[in-house]
């Protein structure tokens, strides 16, 4: 028995030396690694990047996690990530070796992982990334990442490449990302946007670095093609439906809601829920509902029980729940209807049927 599990033993710690050795010999062949991080917008950044770079000439591999989670080939064809169970890190290392395969210039790779520990073995065992992206700081993840944005920024910090350089669209955080970066020898860019958004202000300037003239920005990105689920206005028979279910934090949600319904007070929010993340209706609770005027809020989605609590305990009586989309739909009363709060399970679905030309 002794000699059977020293043998598995040897062979595990082969397969590891096997396996390394291969991601490091697949990550020597590429130009650039750019190891996408942050709270909002590292979906739509990965896929600008991608049609920036690729409309210059560039032979781009890319690999999202969004709504969808995908991979786009050297080709341009995308490739949706079919998983047994659920999401782990080490399906990168898979990316990885298909993006050597295809004989990759460019590996863009969307951060993984949320837990700060996992972060860094992300970056500094897996990606090891050295163009680099933060989006931003906003409230998410803080059972995983902290409460305050000071720790959120540490915790997105454990991406900085070594050696490299960094980009990022958040002017609060900047500073910190520059004293980080420097104890890494890396340049930190940011970012501003002009006459265009923070996920475009990035991906243009990302391209200048390697020198791609920003005036060519919008012809190389006028095909490009938004995640599944991306915000968007629905015009039903008896009012709106503005789709904001995958805008997931509560400060972006408040920014892209202005945009869309300015001053916006008589909408009926469709929040829908996920069992595994509490931690989001929460920060909805703190930084969203309060500064926001509505005439119902209805939940869908998973554990509704716990939400509808939540809510009214809270203060916000005219809350109500529905067992699947359509109920929902049928209990708003028309006007303006936004989705809000997470895109997984009965979102998704609305948003599929919406996009199916029906409804629209």
């Amino acid at each position: 028995m002794l000699y059977v599990i020293v043998a598995l033993t040897i062979g595990y710690l082969a397969f590891l030396l096997w396996e390394k050795r291969t991601n490091d010999k697949a990550l020597a062949s590429f130009r650039y690694v750019i190891h996408v991080n942050g709270i909002r917008g590292k979906t739509s950044v990965c896929r600008l990047i991608d049609a920036h770079l690729r409309g210059a000439g560039y032979r781009v591999f890319t690999k999202t996690t969004g709504s969808t989670p995908c991979w786009i080939g050297t080709d341009g064809i995308e490739h949706e990530i079919r998983r047994l169970g659920n999401a782990n890190i080490g399906e990168q290392l898979s990316i990885i070796r298909k993006a050597y395969r295809e004989k990759a210039e460019v590996l863009i790779i969307e951060c993984m992982a949320v837990q700060p520990e996992l972060q860094q073995v992300a970056q500094y065992a897996l990606v090891k990334g050295n163009m680099n992206v933060i989006t931003n700081v906003r409230y998410d993840h803080i059972f995983e990442m902290g409460e305050s944005l000071e720790e959120i920024a540490e915790a997105l910090s454990g991406t900085i490449p070594k050696n490299g350089v960094l980009f990022t669209a958040d002017e609060v955080f900047y500073p910190y990302f520059c004293e980080k970066a420097d104890a890494l020898n890396t340049e930190v860019i940011l970012c501003k946007p002009e006459d265009c958004n923070e996920n475009e202000a990035i991906a243009c300037a990302l391209g200048e670095k390697l020198g791609v003239p920003a005036g060519s920005f919008r012809e190389h990105t006028s095909n490009y093609i938004e995640d599944f689920g991306a915000q968007k206005m629905y015009h039903l028979e008896n009012g709106r439906f503005l789709n904001l279910f995958s805008v997931n934090d509560p400060q972006s949600t408040r920014k892209v809601l202005d945009v869309h319904i300015p001053e916006a007070s008589d909408v009926t929010f469709l929040y829908n829920n996920r069992a595994d993340r509490p931690d989001r209706l929460l920060l909805f609770l703190r930084y969203f509902f309060p500064e926001t005027h509505c005439r119902k809020i209805i939940v869908m989605g998973e554990a509704r029980g716990l939400a509808l609590r939540l809510l009214k305990k809270h203060g916000y009586t005219k809350t109500t729940e529905a067992k699947n989309w359509k109920h929902a739909l049928s209990l708003s009363g028309g006007g303006d209807i936004v989705g809000i709060g997470n895109i997984k399970g009965q979102a998704y679905e609305m948003i599929e049927f919406f996009e199916g030309g029906e409804g629209k």
